[in-house]
């Protein structure tokens, strides 16, 4: 969960770079929130494919063992 107060930093700094609009303090209190989850998102992933893991294949691998382990299931009954 992202801190309110860098929340209410980023959306200030961009309704004042929109030439600061009446009425669309929602507006930029969602667009920042959502453009700093994006970027933690993105920070975790790349961080992820750093260490050598991928959070796709690890999802890819464990769909694989799932369909081997459904296959035996069958051969078997």
């Amino acid at each position: 969960m992202i801190d309110e107060s860098i929340i209410r930093e980023r959306a200030y700094a961009l309704w004042e770079k929109d030439a600061c609009p009446e009425d669309a303090d929602l507006f930029y209190w969602f667009l920042a929130r959502e453009q700093l989850e994006t970027a933690l998102k993105r920070s975790s992933v790349e961080k992820a494919a750093c260490e050598g893991r991928s959070l796709f294949v690890s999802k890819v691998t464990a769909t694989a063992d799932e369909i081997k382990l459904r296959f035996r299931k069958r051969d078997t009954a």
